[in-house]
């Protein structure tokens, strides 16, 4: 009887999952729970469970590769990371030429600003990898303090088949904590970009040169959860085929 009442919960249990894969979004605007009306601690406590889904995900030959960094904002850490963006962002627009300096520069402390307002940040990174961080000998080019901390690095892709599983096992470990969080109603958003790929940024969140970032989680309340997903390509015979 036991067993019945169980297989009778797979279709809802089904519908449910899919459901949950279905309608999860990147979330670009977030804010800080209601401390009214929050528990204590709710994005910290999220992010570990949100940890322990991704662990669950395939990895082959089990070697665990991936670490998750946590930042919950406001901390000293998370200041460091603004600031980190406001340096970024003004060298790429001086780069790029982008207006004038007072432009350019109330550009940089606008995301600067962004960047604060962001509730907590989870880094997964994925260990074994080549080198991240090249030698001074081979950043010549890099003379000013701000090129060599603010510059980004060369992208250094996984060179092995294992350092490739170890990677895939990272996205996939990266795609359960998107899931947990969207399963407690809070948005996420998986960034990359020139941030994450300076010296700076490494530097911030404490990783090893042997460690690829795979992403820059944002979390926190959603404030507007797009109403659809983006159009996708077709399902029969184009992303789904039988030969």
């Amino acid at each position: 009887e036991q067993t019945s009442e169980r297989n009778s919960d797979i279709p809802e249990l089904r519908h449910l999952f899919q459901n949950l894969l279905k309608t999860r979004r990147t979330i670009s605007n977030l804010k800080q729970p209601d401390e009214q009306t929050a528990p204590p601690n709710l994005l910290s406590a999220a992010i570990t469970r949100a940890v322990q889904c991704a662990i669950e995900g395939p990895n082959h030959k089990r070697t665990e590769p991936y670490t998750f960094t946590r930042l919950i904002s406001p901390s000293a850490t998370t200041e460091a990371l603004a600031d980190v963006c406001y340096h970024v962002s003004v060298r790429r627009m001086r780069e790029r030429q982008k207006g004038s300096e007072a432009t350019l520069l109330a550009e940089a402390e606008r995301k600067r600003d962004r960047w604060r307002s962001i509730p907590a940040f989870l880094v997964a990174s994925v260990g074994g990898m080549p080198d991240q961080v090249p030698a001074l000998d081979d950043a010549s080019s890099l003379k000013s303090v701000e090129d060599q901390e603010y510059a980004e690095l060369p992208f250094i892709p996984p060179g092995t088949e294992r350092q490739l599983e170890d990677y895939a096992a990272t996205c996939a470990a990266v795609q359960n904590v998107l899931l947990s969080l969207h399963s407690e109603q809070l948005g996420s958003k998986w960034a990359t970009g020139p941030v994450i790929r300076t010296k700076a940024f490494r530097d911030v969140v404490q990783l090893r040169n042997d460690e690829l970032v795979v992403g820059l989680i944002m979390v926190g309340v959603p404030t507007r959860i797009p109403r659809s997903s983006r159009k996708r390509r077709g399902l029969d015979g184009d992303v789904l085929r039988d030969i």
